[in-house]
């Protein structure tokens, strides 16, 4: 029985094991045309790309204040603005899954399961996720203890 599935198109790869989404990767290049969302509504986090050209026009709006969100988990957007980074990820057991590079201007939504980084090449990344922050030793369950590993 095949447990790990990876559903790739050009330049999107969903990461899947034993039916549950770890991780979505969206390589550079990603186009759309108008607003395209690319996370299904129940996600707590949104991720979309918006493509319009010169002379558009959004409409001025604000987020309903009095609309709450019931967020149970944690999920994280990295961007690679800088250099080349190894992921890995794992299922809720520690079991690795599957290993990418992303590089400059790659992107990803990590969804459920853990995750781990190696830096390839000098790099600037951009992290996203909920908040408040309630701190590393609340927020995070670490793989192993490791001392050679940073936040």
């Amino acid at each position: 029985m095949r447990l790990i599935k990876s559903k790739m198109s050009k330049n999107k790869e969903t990461i899947v094991y034993k039916g549950k989404i770890l991780a979505h990767i969206f390589r550079s290049g990603l186009g759309s045309k108008g607003t395209t969302f690319f996370t299904p509504p129940r996600y707590t986090l949104q991720l979309g790309i918006l493509t319009h050209p010169k002379g558009s026009k959004l409409r001025d709006h604000s987020h309903n204040p009095k609309l709450k969100y019931n967020v149970d988990t944690t999920q994280e957007f990295l961007y690679i603005e800088k250099g080349r980074v190894s992921v890995t990820f794992y299922s809720e057991d520690w079991k690795k899954i599957a290993q990418r590079i992303l590089k400059k201007g790659d992107f990803m939504l990590h969804v459920s399961g853990g995750h781990g980084f190696e830096i390839l090449e000098d790099s600037k990344m951009i992290e996203i996720k909920q908040g408040p922050f309630p701190g590393d030793k609340k927020e995070k369950i670490y793989k192993d203890n490791d001392k050679n590993t940073s936040k």
